[in-house]
């Protein structure tokens, strides 16, 4: 079991149980729930 850090909140989440995923700068990203990952990504859009 692989962890990772949601970047948003900053809770644990299991690789393979993420609510979402995305990809930053070629390196996957993981969230424990689909706001955290809407907000991420409203966040680091092109302008």
């Amino acid at each position: 079991m692989a962890m990772a850090k949601d970047p948003v909140c900053g809770m644990t989440v299991d690789t393979e149980r993420a609510a979402a995923k995305g990809s930053y700068e070629g390196q996957t990203v993981y969230f424990c729930s689909v706001p955290c990952q809407k907000k991420y990504a409203a966040s680091h859009r092109s302008p």
